[in-house]
């Protein structure tokens, strides 16, 4: 099994650090309340809480070539939640330059107002190694190929 832990640990603390450099103040992970009753919890919340960020570490196309339609539902999942919280700024923030292009081009004129896509891009190290899983994870969905 790919190891996808990498993404959730080092991705999400590059990105909060970045963040906190961005905005001057901490970002932490945190569960927050929607404004239906229910949680949910997200990956980057500034300390203050007037900053609300996702965290998506997709990459762009499928090995295919087609569009990676799984990666953008759960993106879009994402941005829904972000609706339901409130908070001065709201970002659905993705670390792959192809993937920002495609959700952007996908959810251009579709974003509730108040919501923003950004892209920070991973320093080489780190990127390096979310490609290496993500590799993994794609040949163990994908199965043994098949000669015909």
């Amino acid at each position: 099994m790919a190891d996808t832990t990498f993404l959730k640990g080092e991705v999400e603390r590059y990105v909060r650090d970045q963040l906190a450099a961005e905005y001057g103040i901490p970002f932490q992970s945190r569960v927050l309340k929607l404004v239906t009753g229910g949680t949910h919890e997200f990956d980057a919340v500034s300390e203050d809480g007037r900053v609300v960020v996702a965290i998506k570490a997709a990459s762009g196309l499928t090995s295919g070539g087609k569009n990676p339609v799984g990666k953008i539902m759960t993106a879009i999942a994402e941005l829904y939640f972000l609706t339901l919280v409130s908070a001065e700024q709201r970002f659905l923030v993705l670390t792959n330059a192809e993937f920002h292009a495609i959700l952007s081009r996908k959810m251009e004129g579709r974003l509730a107002q108040g919501l923003a896509l950004k892209l920070v891009s991973l320093p080489p190290e780190i990127a390096e190694r979310v490609s290496q899983i993500q590799d993994k994870a794609s040949k163990e969905v994908s199965g043994p190929s098949r000669k015909t």
